[in-house]
């Protein structure tokens, strides 16, 4: 038995999963959600009709963080769903309601809109990858080598 002196506690390094960016999906949706409950009293016109929505949605932002995970790609296009239809609410309402709205309200909406817009980018990052067969695989040397791109010039003129 080691002394306590001795004592360290076990070290854990994850490598990141290549291809995959649920990690930083995770993060931007949380951070979304939070942003959407605590900003709310700051952007919302209407708190009382608006507010049941943004609690949902934040719901919603958490929901699909916690399921996201490198084995279901449905999570991932649920998840740029949820982020596109989140970035077309906020920043219209931003962009319409810029000359009715305090510089507080439109800046908020953007800041919201924009975490939506990261959220997409990376989602569809991650479907991309598992459309493709990429996530969990790493990039080779020679991965383009030029009989690929002679077997894909075949493939395309034997078609047309």
């Amino acid at each position: 038995m080691k002394d306590k002196d001795e004592f360290s506690p076990l070290e854990f390094h994850a490598e990141p999963v290549p291809h995959y960016h649920g990690d930083i999906v995770r993060q931007l949706f949380i951070s979304t959600a939070a942003l959407l409950l605590i900003g709310a009293p700051f952007y919302a016109d209407s708190l009382r009709t608006e507010l049941p929505f943004e609690i949902a949605g934040a719901l919603l932002l958490v929901a699909l963080a916690a399921l996201a995970n490198p084995h279901n790609r449905t999570i991932f296009m649920a998840g740029a769903v949820a982020a596109g239809v989140g970035l077309v609410i906020f920043e219209t309402w931003a962009l319409f309601s810029y000359h009715e709205s305090t510089w507080m309200q439109f800046i908020l909406r953007e800041v919201v809109a924009l975490a939506f817009l990261a959220g997409f980018y990376f989602s569809m990052k991650t479907v991309r990858a598992f459309v493709m067969h990429k996530v969990g695989k790493r990039d080779e040397a020679g991965e383009f080598d030029e009989r690929e791109f002679d077997a894909v010039r075949e493939d395309t003129t034997s078609m047309g």
